[in-house]
């Protein structure tokens, strides 16, 4: 059973290609074939994404979306990460949080997978709940917030793991590995 991945993100499709790297009888071919992303919450985006997806090449397909939440600015920049990202990035954010402290600066990831084929469409959720860091800090890997976002658990940023050590963590890999579950019940 072959299944696209529609992101022009090669970050993603390698992390995705990790986490599903085991999946039997089952192929993952990534696409990257532009779709409308509404406003709305990430659940949202994903759903009118993949019906519109879907729509157009009629085979099994799926998207990931994910935003970057701080709770003490309200969720901000949530579904708009990535424009946050293009227009003020992660100096911005830093700037924005300068005066908060400890507990002050908690944030999360969340990832949703949504999935559309000839039975409708699933989502699959995962976050991942940690703090922004005081200044941006990689090791050359990394995308977006990776280089500012400390999950719990570790003192290094994303962008300071490798992609394995990520991946193996990420908001990505829970939605992926509730997708990849998912997945195998169907084959049964």
């Amino acid at each position: 059973m072959k299944i696209y991945f529609a992101t022009g993100n090669p970050n993603k499709v390698k992390e995705a290609e990790i986490i599903l790297k085991d999946l039997e009888g089952i192929k993952i071919e990534a696409i990257n074939l532009p779709y409308p992303e509404i406003q709305g919450t990430l659940e949202e985006v994903a759903e009118f994404g993949i019906k519109y997806l879907y729509s157009k090449i009629k085979k099994p397909v799926f998207v990931e979306d994910s935003g970057f939440f701080i709770e003490v600015l309200k969720g901000f920049p949530g579904t708009y990460s990535r424009y946050v990202q293009e227009t003020i990035g992660n100096e911005g954010i830093l700037k924005l949080m300068e005066d908060f402290k400890g507990e002050e600066r908690r944030a999360y990831f969340k990832s949703v997978v949504g999935y559309c084929d000839e039975d409708g469409v699933k989502l699959f959720k995962g976050v991942v709940r940690g703090w922004v860091s005081q200044e941006i800090r990689s090791k050359g890997y990394g995308f977006a917030y990776d280089s500012i976002f400390i999950p719990e658990g570790e003192n290094r940023t994303f962008a300071e793991m490798t992609r394995e050590e990520k991946s193996r963590i990420s908001h990505r890999k829970r939605a992926l590995e509730e997708f990849k579950e998912y997945l195998k019940k169907k084959l049964k």
